[in-house]
């Protein structure tokens, strides 16, 4: 393998940031720019990786070099071996550095990672490679492997060109995040869309990744929840509010064995909600060398499903009331049209005489200004909501 310090020059520095600007505001140019730096070290193999604390490994974003081969091994087996991913959490962002610093050859060497993987496909024994970022539960990295008899050479042409470049993918990087903002991490469509209660997809966040129909109609509405521009999730009651983010965050981190559905309740006027908080753990190994997107996927979301209780029906004969200045039996009327079926019907439902049932319905219809059945219950309907 040969070694051309000369690669690490002002010019190619320039000719990569370029690249690196194409990737910022279209990720799958990242491929672009591993190629780039490989063509710095011939034969060396380039993997931009992306961490995430809740995946159970860490997902190749970009990378040059790899046989398909070794990365159906990798992720079969060795993803969750790695045993250089915890030792690059404790080094300090934009820094190059040599593989053997980051975990010493000794300790490499006994690891079934190495003997089993690494070894046998050769010629990517050591690297040298960067932190690019890292927040609360993520971190990306770029690495340039090749053989370990030319550790020192290789290092030595790569560590000034990826102090150099460093800066500007971490930049490149948040650019990504702004563009893949509102990128929808879809459990299926067919799933989704066939969901019969309002269901949301969340991140740790309580961000909203995707919502149904039914939820997105309930959104609108305003009564119960909204959907801020952020994307937040907001509830009209602060202390269930909080009560579900605890719940999102936890299933959201959720390590084995801990508790993976939490449910939740909360009241918006007549209505009472039932909200159950499910853990999903989504695929990432299908945006491997997909760009930056794996980085900004969460390993696991939290699936969202609301119910509406049974209402209280005093509670709402109350608030009937109160609107439209009904007597006890005309809110008892308005009520019942929700349950359908003729005057008749409604008066032998609630125990009473047809002209009765005849003389409140009209009385209704002159206080809330309606002159038929339908539209006297789409007044009823946008005050209490549907029966739970």
């Amino acid at each position: 393998m040969g070694v051309r310090v000369s690669d690490s020059s002002e010019r190619v520095i320039a000719r990569l940031g370029e690249l690196i600007d194409a990737a910022a505001i279209a990720p799958e140019h990242w491929q672009e720019v591993c190629r780039g730096i490989q063509g710095i070290l011939p034969g060396g193999r380039v993997l931009m990786q992306g961490y995430d604390a809740s995946a159970p490994y860490a997902t190749p974003l970009a990378g040059v070099g790899w046989e398909d081969i070794d990365f159906d091994i990798y992720f079969d087996r060795y993803a969750a071996l790695n045993p250089w991913i915890p030792a690059w959490t404790d080094l300090p962002v934009l820094r190059s550095t040599l593989a053997d610093e980051v975990l010493p050859r000794r300790i490499l060497e006994r690891t079934e990672f190495y003997n089993d993987w690494i070894k046998p496909m050769g010629g990517a024994d050591s690297a040298s490679g960067i932190k690019i970022v890292q927040d609360r539960s993520r971190m990306a990295t770029l690495c340039v492997h090749y053989d370990q008899r030319r550790a020192q050479k290789s290092h030595e042409a790569l560590a000034p060109l990826l102090q150099a470049l460093a800066p500007k993918m971490r930049r490149a990087l948040d650019c990504n995040r702004a563009v893949l903002r509102n990128h929808r991490s879809m459990l299926g469509d067919s799933l989704m869309r066939n969901l019969i209660d309002p269901a949301l997809v969340l991140d740790g966040d309580c961000r909203v990744l995707d919502l149904n129909l039914a939820a997105q109609d309930l959104s609108d509405s305003g009564r119960s929840f909204r959907v801020t521009a952020g994307d937040r999730l907001v509830l009209g009651d602060a202390e269930a509010q909080a009560k579900l983010g605890l719940a999102v965050a936890a299933v959201c981190s959720r390590r084995p064995g801990s508790i993976g559905r939490h449910d939740v309740s909360f009241r918006r006027g007549p209505e009472r909600f039932s909200v159950s908080v499910l853990p999903v753990t989504q695929n990432l190994r299908e945006y491997a060398f997909s760009g930056s997107a794996s980085l900004f996927i969460p390993g696991t979301i939290a699936l969202v499903i609301m119910r509406r209780e049974l209402v209280d029906s005093g509670l709402e004969l109350e608030t009937l009331r109160r609107r439209f200045d009904l007597s006890a039996q005309e809110a008892r009327i308005a009520l019942a049209l929700r349950d359908g079926g003729t005057v008749a019907e409604i008066a032998l439902r609630l125990g009473m005489a047809y002209e009765t049932a005849r003389v409140h319905l009209k009385s209704a219809f002159a206080k809330t200004d309606t002159h038929r059945q339908r539209e006297l219950l789409a007044l009823v309907l946008d005050t209490t909501g549907p029966r739970g």
